[in-house]
């Protein structure tokens, strides 16, 4: 779905800058989430320097955030936009239904690579019945970050059951002063004193990376990972969980108890694509970053091959070797 600004909008030489905001809700909003992105299509499109919009739905498992793109005449635009009352007004009416990976990305045609780029790893520790408070507090973080100079995303990971238990919040900016600039700023220590209750084991860890790490793009217009080398992945994730399902419940719970094949199919086909979509792929992705982007050097392609095939030679032995436990017929 594509929405475009009211025509005699202009575009400012270089100065386009693009706004990707990612939000991952559960399936039974979706409807809810489709009704309140139009309210937000015509809200934007009367905004100065809007140019067009488009929003892109969950496409599991490789995908499983909703993600609108708005592009923006200039960054002044794009930042008036993204810290108005309008937005937060709008934000306000259907942030309750968000359940994670509030991420925010800016993006000019003049972005640097993201090896140039600054971030930080900021954790800390939230009980469960203030998750809402936290998450609302942290929108208003990214809308006062987007004021500075240099911002580049601000991107809140929830935390992972038996990994990690803290939230993580990945922020970065196209430089190191820019970085710094935010990070000393009064209006950072005012936001701290604000969310005090959130700070008692805050970490904070600069990382050589830039967003790009985490989104796999350093921009907007960069060219998407390569299809073959991304479906190597997810066979790489789908094979050893399919397989120890069949193993370890399929076969002992559901076909030795009578349960019809289809109906045993279909299950595990629900929880692979939800194992899939929610943990594995992503994790994979961010794992092998260095080998799925392209314009790596051959020695890097060979290896990242040569640790995929592996990974499948060891899965495949691992059920031969199951396999060979069970008594024969």
């Amino acid at each position: 779905m594509t929405e475009t600004a009211v025509p005699g909008t202009t575009t400012e030489p270089g100065g386009r800058v693009t706004l990707v905001v990612h939000r991952r809700l559960a399936e039974k909003d979706y409807p809810a989430y489709e009704a309140w992105q139009k309210k937000v299509a015509d809200s934007v499109s009367r905004w100065p320097g809007f140019l067009e919009r488009e929003l892109i739905r969950p496409n599991p498992p490789l995908q499983v955030d909703w993600v609108t793109v708005q592009h923006f005449r200039d960054a002044g635009s794009a930042r008036g936009w993204l810290q108005s009352a309008e937005r937060k007004n709008l934000v306000d009416e259907i942030g309750d239904r968000f359940i994670g990976n509030d991420d925010v990305h800016l993006f000019t045609e003049e972005a640097k690579h993201p090896s140039e780029a600054a971030s930080v790893l900021i954790s800390s520790r939230v009980a469960p019945e203030d998750e809402a408070r936290f998450l609302e507090w942290q929108r208003e973080i990214s809308a006062i970050e987007s004021r500075f100079e240099g911002f580049v995303g601000h991107k809140v990971e929830r935390p992972v059951a038996g990994v990690q238990d803290d939230w993580v919040v990945v922020l970065s900016f196209d430089s190191e002063p820019h970085l710094n600039a935010w990070l000393d700023s009064p209006e950072r220590a005012a936001l701290l004193e604000e969310g005090a209750a959130y700070n008692e084991q805050l970490k904070l860890t600069r990382s050589s990376y830039g967003f790009g790490f985490w989104s796999g793009r350093s921009s907007p217009d960069a060219l998407p990972d390569p299809v073959f080398k991304s479906n190597l992945l997810v066979l790489l994730m789908l094979y050893p969980i399919v397989f120890l399902w069949g193993y370890f419940i399929a076969d002992p719970l559901f076909a030795d108890h009578g349960v019809p094949f289809w109906l045993s199919l279909f299950i595990g086909n629900l929880v692979s694509t939800q194992l899939l979509g929610w943990f594995f792929v992503p994790w994979a992705f961010k794992l092998f970053g260095w080998w799925v982007k392209r314009g790596v050097p051959v020695k890097t392609h060979v290896l990242g091959y040569a640790i995929v095939v592996a990974g499948y030679l060891v899965s495949m032995g691992l059920y031969a070797w199951l396999m060979s436990l069970r008594p024969a017929n």
